[in-house]
């Protein structure tokens, strides 16, 4: 079990799987989540800014979560997540894109409670040429190995 003091800081790990985005499930998750029309629709794609069909954030955000339940790791102390923060959408994800996700866990702080600790993790969605697609910190809160004395 990793706990929250045995939680190695600013050591980026990468997914063991990948996500290739396609025309077919970039218009398959739009049509139900988010028909904004340059993601449901070529023809509209076409004309907006962006050029070409491309994933809604909201996908993105899906494929950044997936992927990281790939990364190798032993069962964790987590207990909740806190929230997300600075959430960016640095490039659109586009059909052709292949996907994969790098976490590198940043900070750790005591919380409220003695027995518990936040960490926070930088989530960052890369695409096939190592930009980053999507980026957002997110804070969980552990259980700590020791607790503090009251």
């Amino acid at each position: 079990m990793i706990y929250w003091e045995d939680v190695e800081l600013d050591v980026p790990r990468k997914s063991s799987e990948h996500y290739v985005l396609s025309a077919a499930n970039i218009k398959a998750f739009a049509s139900e989540w988010d028909p904004f029309p340059p993601h449901v629709d070529e023809a509209a794609a076409a004309r907006s800014p962006i050029g070409q069909l491309f994933a809604a954030g909201v996908h993105l955000l899906s494929i950044t979560i997936r992927l990281s339940h790939s990364i190798p790791s032993d069962e964790t102390a987590s207990i909740a997540g806190r929230g997300w923060e600075n959430l960016r959408f640095h490039r659109p994800g586009v059909a052709g894109d292949t996907l994969r996700v790098r976490v590198t866990h940043v900070e750790r702080s005591p919380a409220s409670r003695p027995e518990r600790g936040i960490l926070v993790s930088r989530f960052e969605l890369l695409n096939q040429r190592d930009e980053v697609v999507v980026s957002f910190n997110a804070n969980v809160v552990m259980l700590r190995r020791e607790p503090l004395a009251a």
